[in-house]
């Protein structure tokens, strides 16, 4: 009697099996290396972060509008690297047929991208260094920094704008390829394997990655339902190139399926069985899918390989235009290839131009005749990548730390000194063209204008007083105007009553009224002067307040705040500098937003040097100097002083950095208010220290860039256009326009280019109804307390 029952159940399974085939056609999943039956999974919900069964769910790159080929969409590119990366070293062994099977479907490659803040240095430097050899059978891996921009839209916003806040545009990405023990048949294998993402993990693992460094996780096949999917939390964004194994709808479905079979009166014999046939047809109906998708990763991984072959030199991700290259990169226009940085100068030719090889203009043949100039010079080779490497060169920290002009008229040599902590700085090639030319641009303007008129000036109470008019037309006029304004901002942040230092100050200041201005100023630089070369080995900026900078010029300061005795005054003055000045100094000296003030600032005292050495000697420039024409250097921005004046006006009058603050005790009311000083450059104080490390640095870095081991700093110079070309000393003398501008232009104009904008002379027309407002208002005190009656 029992049969008809079974025969019932199972004409029931079969009508169960079909419809859980069609999900499976439509759904899919991770994979299983064997065709044994899955574990029975218990039909709960997930705790916690852990994914539930089935393959990882995640953002399916094939069916991206535009994506033709997954592989080449930035969340895969990593991957493309890395196979390419095993194919060349195979080729470089000599192991051409096994060099072809890196791009084989059989294998699989993962990446997961990582937070850089939540990875020090050592660690970075540590994987970094972590290779492996190019194996076919083995483990394979790669560590490689990327573009944050090209993956951010798929990362969750709030990290997103917590890395660039933090660190700066770059990503750490680890890639594997899964490992293969058995023999390969036909693009298959028939033993076990070590999944790519089990690499990943171990590789977490050995370098102690948090999982809160864990940004997204990508992989070519969808992560699979066994040893994979697991290995992500549920909260880890993820993301594949096809469809591969049981997804979770699937094996939900088995699940459900299973628990009926449980639930009858079936034998354990008759359960077995019908659990059986279930996952007999989920394995056919995966067997479907993973066919179709290895197809379809054969072909794209076909294209993947053309395009490796196309240019073995370059990364895939470069040949595409990611990460490592600026993708929104514009030919310069023709006329500008003939310009040195000290722009606008009769006379000025074009001999080298140094990136004009890594752009995306111009005829190949013109490629290949500069590209050896290019690289001719550390800087060259810097900023046309071919110094760069996964440690490479954070360009937001160049300095300039050398200058000599050898007085053969060939102009003169450089060297620049930058940081290797690349993620929480900017390695673009625009970048480091931006810092070069900041650096000579604001040198010439050093030398052309005089020194009495280095200075700019925020205060409301002198809107006619903000900065030299020649000054002022320059971008060296511009990143200390922007410099004075962003030191308010951060005096504002630093004396913040909800701060630490900010509450300790106003517990401990006395009286009513608390009034200073702080003033940026050089401190003694330390400089090895030998002959006609400078090395810079050391240029402070400090902060002083008012009472000490207008003492340092011979001037009394009168009292701000009224009805204070000199004591409290003294005693406020002693607060303010142990709580925030030393506090503001640092800031200044070494945060990233002050970063162009500093290469500013080396520019004034290299130019300060060559000030003194021209009174000596015949100098290269030597009769550009107190010219007072800045013409050559104004800035390309559409910037004026008024610009920033007024913003200053708004963030004074609106309170954006106006900081307000009251208090209740009693019958009393207290409100706190704040503004801030300025930046003079007018004298350099300067004093001699020798350092013959440094010297042999700045050569080694004059022919190419000298890269240290691990951390430490680059160093990026540059000899003479003459001596760089090969040239000996110049026959005859040099006329007034054959002298204009040889410095950096030299070498970096052609890519001025990356950061063309239109010109815009200064125009100080059409002041602000703010701006007037606060010209005609009393003057007040920088900070004050009064206390008022309810």
């Amino acid at each position: 009697m029992p049969e008809p029952r079974v025969h019932a159940r199972l004409t029931r399974a079969g009508h169960l099996l079909a419809v859980l085939g069609l999900a499976l056609a439509l759904v899919g999943g991770g994979t299983v290396p064997d065709a044994q039956a899955a574990p029975t999974p218990k039909p709960t919900p997930p705790a916690n972060d852990v994914r539930p069964p089935g393959a990882a769910d995640g953002l399916n790159l094939s069916r991206l509008k535009g994506v033709e080929n997954p592989l080449l969409h930035p969340l895969l590119l990593p991957v493309a690297d890395l196979r390419q990366e095993l194919y060349r070293g195979l080729l470089a062994k000599g192991q051409k047929a096994a060099a072809e099977d890196a791009f084989a479907g059989y294998r699989n490659g993962a990446v997961e991208f990582i937070d850089p803040t939540l990875v020090d240095f050592k660690t970075w430097e540590e994987m970094r260094n972590d290779t492996a050899e190019p194996n076919l059978d083995g483990q394979f891996w790669r560590f490689s920094l990327v573009r944050l921009d090209s993956v951010a839209a798929f990362l969750d916003p709030k990290a997103v704008a917590r890395i660039r806040k933090e660190s700066g545009p770059q990503l750490i990405a680890m890639s594997t390829l899964n490992v293969l023990s058995g023999e390969r048949d036909g693009g298959t294998t028939q033993e076990k394997s070590i999944h790519s993402e089990v690499l990943l993990d171990q590789l977490r693992t050995a370098h102690k990655i948090p999982d809160a460094a864990r940004l997204y996780a990508a992989s070519e096949r969808q992560q699979c339902e066994r040893g994979c999917s697991h290995l992500h939390p549920r909260s880890l964004r993820t993301g594949f190139g096809w469809l591969y194994g049981l997804s979770t709808r699937a094996m939900e479905l088995r699940a459900r399926r299973f628990a009926q079979i449980d639930a009858s009166d079936a034998t354990p014999r008759q359960r077995t069985k019908l659990k059986k046939q279930v996952d007999e047809r989920l394995e056919e109906d995966r067997s479907l899918l993973n066919a179709r998708t290895k197809q379809q990763l054969g072909h794209a991984l076909d294209q993947v390989k053309t395009l490796a072959d196309s240019d073995r030199d370059k990364t895939v991700s470069a040949l595409v235009g990611m990460f490592h290259t600026d993708a929104t990169r514009r030919c310069p226009p023709s006329s500008s290839v003939g310009r040195s940085l000290g722009r606008g100068l009769p006379g000025v030719a074009a001999p080298v131009m140094a990136l004009r090889a890594a752009a995306p203009c111009g005829e190949a043949e013109e490629e290949d005749r500069v590209r050896p100039a290019a690289t001719a010079t550390g800087l060259g080779q810097a900023l046309a990548g071919s110094a760069m490497n996964p440690g490479g060169i954070d360009f937001t920290s160049m300095e300039l730390r050398y200058l000599a002009d050898p007085g053969d008229g060939s102009g003169l040599q450089y060297a620049f000194e930058a940081g290797r902590d690349p993620w929480r700085g900017d390695a673009r090639t625009s970048t480091g063209l931006s810092a070069a030319t900041l650096s000579s641009d604001a040198f010439f303007v050093w030398l052309s204008l005089r020194p009495q008129d280095f200075w700019v000036n925020l205060n409301p109470d002198e809107p006619d007083r903000i900065v030299d008019r020649d000054l002022g037309s320059t971008d060296a006029g511009r990143v200390l105007l922007q410099a004075d304004l962003l030191m308010k901002k951060t005096v504002g942040k630093l004396i913040h009553p909800d701060t630490g230092a900010g509450k300790d100050l106003w517990n401990r200041i006395k009286g009513q009224c608390l009034s200073f201005r702080t003033w940026i100023v050089p401190a003694p630089a330390s400089v090895h002067q030998q002959g006609d070369k400078l090395y810079i080995l050391d240029a402070p900026l400090d902060v002083k307040m008012e009472t000490q900078y207008l003492k340092s010029r011979g001037v009394t300061a009168g009292q701000s705040c009224p009805r204070r005795s000199k004591a409290d005054e003294e005693h406020n003055e002693r607060v303010y500098r142990d709580l925030v000045l030393s506090k503001l100094k640092k800031a200044i000296n070494t945060d990233r937003d002050y970063a162009d003030l500093r290469r500013v600032y080396l520019a004034r005292v290299a130019a300060e040097w060559y000030r003194n050495l021209s009174r000596t000697r015949e100098t290269t420039y030597g009769s550009l100097i107190d010219r007072g024409d800045a013409d050559a250097w104004r800035t390309k921005t559409s910037w004026k002083p008024t610009d920033t004046f007024d913003a200053f006006v708004r963030s004074y009058t609106k309170g954006e950095f106006k900081v307000t603050r009251r208090a209740t005790r009693g019958n009393a009311e207290y409100v706190t208010t704040y503004t801030y000083g300025g930046v003079d450059l007018t004298r350099v104080p300067m004093r001699n220290a020798p350092s013959a490390e440094f010297a042999a640095q700045v050569e080694r870095s004059l022919r190419a860039a000298d890269t240290p081991g691990a951390g430490g700093t680059a160093w990026l110079g540059a000899p003479t256009p003459r001596q760089a070309a090969g040239l000996g000393e110049p026959a005859g003398g040099l006329s007034n326009s054959a002298l204009a501008l040889r410095l950096l232009p030299t070498l970096l104009v052609p890519v001025a280019g990356l950061l063309w904008w239109r010109r815009r002379r200064l125009n100080g027309a059409g002041a602000s109804p703010l701006r007037r407002a606060v010209a005609s208002a009393p003057r007040s005190p920088l900070w004050s307390r009064t206390r008022r009656s309810r």
